[in-house]
């Protein structure tokens, strides 16, 4: 699947992260069309599947998770991700004005991949830069 270009400020993904989302991925499929894609995931449970949601094999820019591992602190719900130019920048400022980290996940090399944050009101959303 090939990877769109983002404008800074533009939503680019969506991700649900439930308990179970092998039980939720049929619902969509019959209500709104989408195909799984499965994702092959590890954490020290054991090995598990993620999945890609698309259409005619092409991404719709979102996906359903797992909620455990690393992301067993997001809140069960849709979680939208907007393009940053600099995810640590962004979490400060998140932080100066406010806001507050729910999860970060970082690079190999320790920068910071994407974050979820509240805003001041308690609303979640992501930040991040898709590359």
């Amino acid at each position: 699947m090939e990877t769109p270009t983002y404008k800074i400020g533009q939503f680019y993904w969506a991700d649900l992260t439930v308990e179970n989302p092998s039980a939720v991925k049929e619902f969509y499929k019959q209500v709104v069309g989408w195909q799984d894609v499965p994702v092959p995931m590890n954490d020290a449970q054991g090995a598990y599947e993620d999945y890609i949601m698309a259409i005619d094999n092409q991404t719709v820019g979102g996906g359903l998770c797992h909620r455990r591992g690393v992301n067993s602190q997001i809140p069960p719900q849709w979680i939208m991700y907007v393009q940053v130019a600099d995810v640590q920048q962004s979490l400060e400022d998140v932080l100066q004005y406010g806001g507050s980290l729910v999860q970060e996940s970082r690079k190999a090399d320790g920068s910071l991949y994407y974050v979820i944050v509240k805003d001041p009101l308690g609303c979640v959303f992501g930040l991040g830069k898709m590359e």
